[in-house]
Protein backbone atom coordinates (compact mmCIF):
# COMPACT_ATOMS: atom_id res chain seq x y z
CA UNK A 1 0.00 0.00 0.00
CA UNK A 2 1.31 3.88 -0.96
CA UNK A 3 -0.64 6.86 -0.93
CA UNK A 4 0.45 7.29 -4.17
CA UNK A 5 -2.98 6.72 -6.50
CA UNK A 6 -4.29 3.44 -8.02
CA UNK A 7 -2.86 4.23 -11.32
CA UNK A 8 0.78 5.43 -9.24
CA UNK A 9 0.62 1.89 -8.07
CA UNK A 10 -0.09 0.03 -11.13
CA UNK A 11 2.54 1.89 -13.45
CA UNK A 12 5.19 0.72 -10.38
CA UNK A 13 4.07 -2.85 -10.44
CA UNK A 14 4.15 -3.16 -14.15
CA UNK A 15 7.54 -1.14 -13.98
CA UNK A 16 9.07 -3.47 -11.01
CA UNK A 17 7.07 -6.90 -12.93
CA UNK A 18 5.50 -7.09 -9.04
CA UNK A 19 3.28 -10.24 -9.12
CA UNK A 20 0.93 -9.66 -6.15
CA UNK A 21 -1.86 -6.72 -6.15
CA UNK A 22 -0.70 -3.44 -4.64
CA UNK A 23 -3.04 -0.94 -3.86
CA UNK A 24 -2.92 2.91 -4.12
CA UNK A 25 -4.52 5.14 -0.41
CA UNK A 26 -4.61 8.68 -1.81
CA UNK A 27 -7.77 8.83 0.23
CA UNK A 28 -5.44 7.71 3.23
CA UNK A 29 -8.15 5.80 4.58
CA UNK A 30 -6.19 2.53 5.01
CA UNK A 31 -3.07 4.21 6.37
CA UNK A 32 -5.04 5.62 8.92
CA UNK A 33 -6.94 2.59 10.07
CA UNK A 34 -3.25 0.71 10.17
CA UNK A 35 -1.97 3.09 11.77
CA UNK A 36 0.90 3.85 9.52
CA UNK A 37 0.25 7.51 8.83
CA UNK A 38 2.96 10.36 10.46
CA UNK A 39 1.21 13.41 10.98
CA UNK A 40 -2.19 12.67 9.93
CA UNK A 41 -0.82 11.74 6.41
CA UNK A 42 1.26 14.58 6.35
CA UNK A 43 4.25 13.47 5.63
CA UNK A 44 5.04 9.79 3.80
CA UNK A 45 3.49 6.80 5.59
CA UNK A 46 5.85 4.85 7.74
CA UNK A 47 8.02 1.75 6.03
CA UNK A 48 5.55 -1.41 7.07
CA UNK A 49 4.65 -4.50 6.02
CA UNK A 50 1.87 -6.72 7.24
CA UNK A 51 1.51 -9.82 6.25
CA UNK A 52 -1.92 -11.36 5.79
CA UNK A 53 -3.17 -14.46 5.65
CA UNK A 54 -5.91 -15.95 3.15
CA UNK A 55 -8.58 -15.80 5.99
CA UNK A 56 -7.51 -11.78 6.21
CA UNK A 57 -5.67 -12.53 9.60
CA UNK A 58 -2.74 -10.63 10.44
CA UNK A 59 0.03 -13.20 11.00
CA UNK A 60 3.30 -10.65 11.08
CA UNK A 61 4.16 -6.75 11.30
CA UNK A 62 7.18 -6.00 9.47
CA UNK A 63 9.20 -2.12 10.95
CA UNK A 64 12.29 -2.04 9.17
CA UNK A 65 12.61 1.58 7.77
CA UNK A 66 15.96 1.89 7.36
CA UNK A 67 16.94 -1.54 6.88
CA UNK A 68 15.57 -2.66 3.58
CA UNK A 69 17.59 -5.53 3.42
CA UNK A 70 16.40 -6.54 6.73
CA UNK A 71 12.60 -5.32 5.96
CA UNK A 72 12.69 -7.71 2.25
CA UNK A 73 14.64 -10.43 4.25
CA UNK A 74 11.96 -10.64 7.09
CA UNK A 75 9.28 -10.44 4.46
CA UNK A 76 10.38 -12.96 2.76
CA UNK A 77 10.04 -15.16 5.84
CA UNK A 78 6.99 -14.60 6.64
CA UNK A 79 5.42 -15.55 3.46
CA UNK A 80 7.49 -18.73 3.14
CA UNK A 81 6.16 -19.55 6.55
CA UNK A 82 2.66 -18.94 5.30
CA UNK A 83 3.37 -21.11 2.55
CA UNK A 84 5.08 -24.05 4.06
Amino acid sequence: MSLDSPERQAEFAQAQQVEFPMIGDPGRDIGRAYGVLRLGGWLLAKRVTFVIDKKGTIRRVIHAELDVDHHIAEAAEALRALAA
